[in-house]
């Protein structure tokens, strides 16, 4: 009996153990649902509704204008816009062909969720979800995948979002983050791409046109074929004419009005400056970026490159670059850096505007500006006539873009007229360093080599810089002697302060022979012609692979390129034919109405006098000089000499009369030269006239002038054998016939008053001139030279 009592006691203690297990179970369930429900509640956080994760770099001209969008963190482009920014028609339309209980709903709408499974089940696949917009914002920040258990979950966030955003807040979100195709994130995306218009300006039409697209994104993709984005269009219209949104007036014109679809091109303006603003992304916060760009101008530089090129495509010219600076602010108001960005077949997404290439003789006014400081004139007189200088690897031997030698030239002539020669004589007074130091404060920050590296060529050209530091440079001779950094957007972080790095006496003399057309003229003939003051410089590199033509107002520093950005060679296209043109309509443009209006003329600075000199000697002036100009100097450094090249002699006539005649008596080193350009001597018997200043000129012996003996001479191991000459210079006194070169005692090559060319051959070499007068034969003393 006792154990019938314990028994039942134990099936009474697991009824009672049973029970409670069950009433447990029972408040956690309801505790669960408790929670869940009491969830709904609980806002979402709002950080994951930030705009930020919405907006891509838009990069905008100076006036507001869309240069170009990059993509945001969504691999997408996107420009937040508030709700009452973008037009009634399109949020009208949104809800209408979406949601259209939107505003009755808590999140979900489970008449529409019935809805689609009864459609899904009568499919047999799965078609529509019913997704209110509430939904499609949390689908589209959190892009969960789409299975039953992220659609549940979806929706329950869809309730927490209701009690996080009001609607006019989800609305805005969804108007924002919906997707439009072609990587397009947001209506004011869309609009403007589609259309080339903000979201705030679309008619309804346009509306009904873009509140289409996010039901179907890449089915619907206008760029592939607009006639399934106009169907459905069209449905969306229907849509709203029978839910009453719009009468029938409005549904005719709509369904009437033609969708214009703008060209993808227009979206890559300026793409190379949208490149450079790119770069900069880690200093510039998402959204829209302003640059200095003038879209109007950009677009007309672009054209008038495009124009140009097409005349010298016979001469292979595939390309060019250009920049526009205003001198005031160093602002780039045009940066074009190609002709054709999309062209992978010359190479168009390289940019010729930051490229480095060599300048040749584009580089040349910044080493006589400096000369000018340090004393030489506009009227010093350089020797351009054969030298050879020796630096550590060999004798440099300059050459002129002519291949002649111009004797005593003024450095004006020097400058205004691009010989070589000179240049390189200018350098020797000044020296490499103080030349090449001088050119990285300038900003030529891309010299970083010793100056022996570059030789007495660094004045040619020889260095590789960018179009931008060379314009920039320029713009600094603009500015008077104010170098200033050119700048693209505002900066957060202080921009460099301008700086004086010239004597703005010096830049006027310089500035005073870049507009000079009249001293150009002996080199480059009638080029350049403006309605106003332009200083303006060329540069063409050996082998025709790079020409060059930057010059100022006191607007605007203009710079253009012109080659083949995989340098191959054009064919005979120097800076005055290639980039010469192109600059010259850009200038034009910028300085004409309705752009424009003619600069003002440059400024003559305090410090400055002008005076008479000879034109062939540079001092002052002699009754027999047959030529003056007048000049500029800084006060203090105008000639105090007179002219000692033209002197009077008494000769006598072929009728045995005497008469006084003039001729041009230079230093010995000018002695070739005078000879090969038959420049008259005074006959034998002659006498100095009475007055005239300077001895008589002595007839000299045979001999050789250039070289001069000793000289060591390297071949290139890259340039073309046929340009590796130098030229063999020498004095043939009169009396002298059948004069020739000699070389190692062997060959003779018949000798004139221009010399000889000949091409540089490994080994020693012994020249000596040989000539007959009458039948004696007469030598001159030889010189030896060695090539390595």
């Amino acid at each position: 009996m006792g154990v019938e009592e314990r028994g039942d006691s134990g099936n009474r203690g697991r009824g009672v153990n049973r029970r409670r297990a069950v009433r447990w179970l029972v408040i956690a369930a309801a505790g669960a649902a408790v929670a869940a429900l009491a969830s709904v509640l609980v806002p979402l956080p709002r950080g994951d509704f930030a705009r930020w994760s919405v907006q891509s770099l838009r990069v905008l001209d100076r006036h507001g204008i869309v240069l170009r969008e990059f993509p945001n963190d969504q691999e997408g482009r996107g420009e937040w816009k508030d709700l009452a920014a973008i037009a009634p028609a399109l949020r009208t339309a949104t809800i209408a062909v979406e949601d259209r209980r939107f505003a009755l709903h808590p999140g979900v709408d489970l008449i529409a969720v019935a809805r689609a499974c009864w459609d899904d089940i009568r499919a047999m696949r799965f078609r529509s979800g019913g997704s209110t917009l509430t939904q499609q914002v949390v689908r589209n920040v959190y892009h969960r995948p789409r299975t039953v258990a992220a659609k549940l979950l979806e929706m329950w966030d869809a309730l927490r979002l209701e009690r996080t955003l009001t609607k006019e807040q989800i609305l805005e979100q969804y108007l924002n983050r919906a997707p439009y195709g072609n990587q397009l994130f947001g209506v004011e995306a869309a609009a403007r791409w589609y259309f080339g218009k903000p979201a705030s300006d679309v008619s309804l039409a346009e509306a009904a046109f873009l509140a289409a697209l996010p039901n179907a994104p890449t089915i619907l993709n206008p760029r592939r074929g607009s006639a399934g984005a106009l169907a459905r269009q069209k449905a969306v219209l229907r849509r709203l004419l029978d839910q009453g949104k719009i009468g029938a007036d409005d549904y005719d014109r709509a369904v009437a009005q033609p969708v214009q679809i703008v060209p993808p091109e227009s979206h890559f303006r300026a793409p190379h400056v949208a490149a450079i603003v790119d770069a900069m992304e880690d200093s510039l916060a998402r959204g829209s970026v302003t640059t200095t760009i003038d879209e109007p101008l950009q677009e007309a530089a672009l054209w008038i490159m495009r124009g140009h090129l097409k005349h010298l495509l016979a001469r292979n010219v595939h390309n060019a670059a250009a920049i526009v600076l205003e001198n005031r602010t160093g602002e780039i108001r045009a940066l074009v850096g190609s002709a054709d960005f999309f062209d992978s077949v010359h190479n168009g997404q390289v940019n010729g505007v930051t490229a480095r290439r060599q300048p040749g003789s584009s580089i040349k006014p910044f080493m006589y500006t400096l000369a000018m400081e340090l004393g030489l004139t506009p009227a010093t007189l350089l020797a351009d006539i054969p030298t050879a200088i020796p630096e550590h690897h060999g004798d440099y031997v300059p050459e002129n873009y002519d291949r002649r030698f111009h004797g005593p030239v003024r450095l004006r002539t020097a400058l205004a007229c691009s010989y070589n020669v000179p240049a390189v004589r200018a350098l020797q007074v000044i020296g490499k360093t103080v030349f090449l130091d001088k050119l990285r404060e300038i900003g030529f920050t891309g010299l970083d080599e010793d100056p022996e590296f570059y030789g007495y060529g660094l004045t040619l050209g020889n260095a590789d810089v960018s179009l931008l530091e060379l314009s920039t440079a320029y713009m600094t001779l603009a500015s008077g002697g104010i170098w200033r950094p050119w700048k693209l957007v505002e900066a957060p972080d202080e921009p460099v302060a301008p700086r004086r790095v010239y004597d703005e006496r010096a830049v006027y003399l310089i500035t005073d022979i870049l507009k000079d057309g009249v001293a150009r003229r002996p080199a480059f003939g009638i080029n350049f012609r403006f309605p106003f003051q332009c200083a303006v410089k060329t540069g063409t590199t050996k082998d025709y692979r790079d020409n060059w033509t930057v010059g100022y107002t006191t607007r605007y520093t203009v710079g253009v390129w012109v080659g083949n950005f995989d340098g191959e060679q054009m064919r005979g296209v120097s800076g005055v034919s290639g980039a010469g043109p192109i600059f010259t309509d850009i200038m034009i443009f910028l300085h004409t109405p309705p752009y424009g209006q003619p600069p003002e003329d440059f400024a003559v600075p305090p410090g400055l006098v002008q005076q008479p000199v000879c034109a062939r000697s540079g001092k002052l002036p002699r009754p027999a000089c047959r030529k003056t100009i007048t000049e500029w100097f800084m006060k203090g450094k105008a000639p105090a000499e007179s002219c000692g090249v033209h002197r009077e002699f008494i000769v006598r006539g072929p009728d045995g009369r005497q008469k006084k005649e003039t001729f041009e008596i230079f230093p010995a080193e000018y002695r070739f030269w005078a000879a090969s350009e038959r420049i008259p001597v005074p006959p034998p018997g002659a006498r100095i006239a009475p007055g005239a200043a300077g001895p008589a000129r002595t007839i000299e012996r045979l001999s050789i002038v250039s070289p001069s003996g000793g000289e060591y001479f390297k071949i290139d191991p890259v340039l073309r054998r046929e340009y590796q000459k130098i030229t063999i210079a020498g004095f043939i006194p009169r009396g002298l016939s059948a004069v020739a070169l000699r070389i190692n005692g062997g060959e003779e090559i018949p000798f004139g008053p221009s010399g000889v060319e000949w091409r540089l051959e490994k080994g020693v070499f012994r020249f000596q001139l040989v000539g007959r007068e009458g039948s004696a034969v007469v030598t001159s003393a030889p010189v030896v030279i060695n090539v390595e």
